[in-house]
């Protein structure tokens, strides 16, 4: 070997070293440098140069700088970073709402609030005449409502803010899609069969963790280095130097207050439920949780205003006058798609509160029937329009004008209503807490009622029946405009009675048979809530006599029978899941079970995404320690080629000396 060769020797291995230093150090002074992937510097031996005698070594050279890089590894931190950022997204929206739901009914909140209306109403029953009292049911019922108002104004908030989450994160994933556009064009810029510069893959990977973190993203490597990136739903966002956007659709296609859609800009297509992952996914998963929530508050006070209003018109006030209603709010809404050609105007009714399920349905014309799909459960059934109204989910439904196919509308049948419910009585005499008749023996004279019956028959109290189609056998039947006014009962021999009026007018007849059997049907007003219903009263126990007498008189003020109806109106069933206790701690328990499995689904997924991390920094990190040895190392190799230049050198000025 010659001195040159070994010069060049000695400088290969000089040169090697000093790349492989430069890699060190680099790794070194980016260890907290995030998305940075450590470097080694592949080595390999240089072609030997031939000789007579055999071959002789020539030196080093750098073969490459590698990332030490796992894509599998990779694209497991991305799924669990998608899978953490939605729990954790989905966590922090429910717990806003957690002040609606009191673990019990001692605590404050809604449930506390219907507790103490009703037992106002018990305390009145205990004293129907009382003023203070009567105020009382008032100021209960206005805190109620009251905690209706505060309570909507949370989940409307809640609705607001997940719409700006969803607009910041679509803004967030188009620019990050643009930014992975831009190092796709980048790396087709680099020569062909160049190696691409690992700063730039950095970049990208960085890029990548990011988007991970506001959606679920699927990668595919093409050969000539770049990305495609799409959706989970396979919705591509990067192909090649082309970013594909996404777009907000605020209100939905149904333009919902506080609701928003995902469009995929270049096709229109509507995205939302196909959305999963990172921030955007928790945002659209945590909308449709709050609008469930919402939708079983509109219900409740559905049914708070349906019992109360209803059990008040079965009873008179302090002033004998039918009971008022007590609570309002507002029915069901329609909204139709905007996208809708035809002419229809689509309206809905509750008409069976009992029936009507805390969910939406979705109403879609396919030129001559219609589909009903309940949102809650997917379940879709085929109608027809019959006198220009549907019937379903305990509603009627009208439809005016002319659909065109493909029109669709959302029927909200309570959800938005909530923030409706208000008090509409101020006057504390109109809450009805009596019966509309009390029966005495006897009639009235003079002012005074006088019993001068030789029978032993009696009347039981008065109770209210729902319309049966048909009067009982014997009863006497009373029409609705009778409803109110004193009425006198007398047998007239044997067991026929005659109703006739304070002033003597006949009214109705009827037959006695046997105790226990109905006597009278007072039947309510036509514009009553309880219109078809009636006031009842039975043969109690005993014989009648001819002559016998018996006076239905006004239950107000001194009767409390109503009232104690009315206080229990909250343990009987109203709703499709029960009584308004009942629907009420279910919506408690649902909401507790929602945010537990979300905060253990989270603690799993952070787990998760911490072993994939961990999995990933064992590849891909740098550790001091081991870039510390390696220093050492290459140094030492660097000092022993510089070793070999400096004693080739010395050789050669020895050469020259010998000449």
């Amino acid at each position: 070997m010659s001195l040159t060769s070994i010069l060049q020797v000695g400088l290969s291995g000089v040169l090697a070293s000093e790349n492989a230093l430069q890699t060190v150090s680099n790794n070194i002074t980016n260890e907290n440098t995030p998305s940075y992937v450590r470097e080694t510097a592949i080595l390999s031996e240089n072609a030997s140069q031939p000789k007579a005698y055999g071959s002789l070594g020539a030196g080093v050279g750098t073969q490459s700088i590698q990332r030490n890089f796992s894509s599998y590894a990779e694209n497991q931190v991305l799924n669990a970073t998608s899978l953490a950022t939605t729990f954790s997204g989905q966590a922090n929206t429910l717990s806003t709402l957690s002040s609606l739901f009191p673990v019990g009914f001692t605590q404050s909140g809604l449930p506390a609030a219907i507790q103490a209306f009703f037992a106002s109403v018990q305390t009145l029953s205990t004293n129907p005449s009382s003023i203070p009292n009567r105020q009382s049911v008032l100021s209960q019922a206005g805190s109620l409502a009251a905690q209706y108002q505060n309570a909507t104004t949370s989940i409307s908030n809640t609705q607001t803010s997940l719409v700006q989450q969803m607009q910041q994160s679509v803004s967030t994933i188009n620019g990050l899609s643009t930014q992975l556009a831009s190092i796709n064009q980048e790396i087709l810029k680099n020569p062909k069969g160049a190696q691409v510069p690992n700063s730039l893959l950095d970049q990208q990977s960085a890029a990548l963790t990011s988007l991970a973190g506001q959606v679920g993203i699927s990668t595919i490597q093409q050969p000539n280095g770049t990305l495609i990136v799409a959706t989970k739903s396979g919705a591509t966002l990067v192909d090649g130097s082309q970013s594909l956007q996404l777009r907000v659709q605020t209100g939905g296609t149904y333009q919902q207050a506080g609701q928003a859609g995902i469009i995929y800009q270049p096709t229109g297509q509507v995205l939302t439920s196909k959305i999963t992952g990172g921030q955007l996914g928790g945002a659209i998963t945590a909308q449709q949780q709050v609008s469930t929530i919402q939708l079983q508050f509109g219900l409740l006070a559905q049914g708070i205003a349906a019992v109360t209003n209803t059990q008040q018109a079965q009873g008179v006030d302090l002033n004998g006058n039918i009971g008022r209603p007590m609570f309002a709010v507002s029915g069901p809404q329609v909204f139709p798609a905007g996208s809708n050609s035809g002419s229809a105007i689509v309206s809905a009714t509750i008409t069976d509160l009992s029936a009507t399920p805390p969910t939406t349905f979705t109403l879609e014309y396919n030129g001559s029937q219609w589909n009903v799909t309940n949102d809650g459960t997917g379940s879709t059934t085929a109608m027809t329009a019959s006198g220009g109204q549907l019937a379903f989910g305990g509603m009627t439904v009208g439809i005016s004008g002319t659909p065109a196919t493909g029109d669709s509308y959302l029927v909200n049948p309570v959800g938005s209503t909530a923030g409706s419910f208000r008090v509409v009585m101020t006057n504390p005499n109109q809450v009805a807490a009596a019966a509309p008749y009390v029966a005495s023996a006897g009639s009235l004279k003079n002012g005074g009622l006088v019993n001068t019956n030789a029978g032993t028959e009696t009347l039981s109290s008065g109770m209210v029946l729902a319309p049966s189609g048909s009067a009982a056998s014997g009863a006497a039947v009373i029409a609705s405009g009778f409803f109110g006014q004193p009425l006198t009962v007398t047998f007239s021999g044997g067991t026929q009675f005659n109703v006739t009026t304070s002033g003597g007018a006949f009214v109705a007849s009827g037959t006695w048979s046997a105790s226990g059997t109905t006597a009278l049907e007072v039947q309510y007003p036509s514009n009553s809530l309880v219109s078809g219903s009636a006031f009842v009263f039975s043969w109690a126990g005993g014989t009648p006599a001819s002559g016998d007498t018996f006076t239905l008189s006004s239950g107000a003020p001194g009767s409390n029978a109503n009232a104690v109806s009315m206080s229990q109106a909250a343990s009987l069933p109203a709703l499709s899941a029960g009584s308004l206790n009942q629907f009420t701690a279910d919506m408690s328990n649902s909401y507790g079970n929602l945010l537990q499995g979300v905060n253990q689904g989270g603690a799993v997924a952070q787990t998760t995404l911490t072993q994939a991390k961990t999995a990933l920094s064992n590849i891909s990190g740098v550790n001091l320690n081991a870039e510390a040895a390696l220093v050492v190392s290459y140094t030492q190799a660097y000092q022993a080629a510089s070793a070999v230049i400096q004693t080739s050198n010395t050789l050669f000025q020895n050469l020259l000396q010998s000449i």
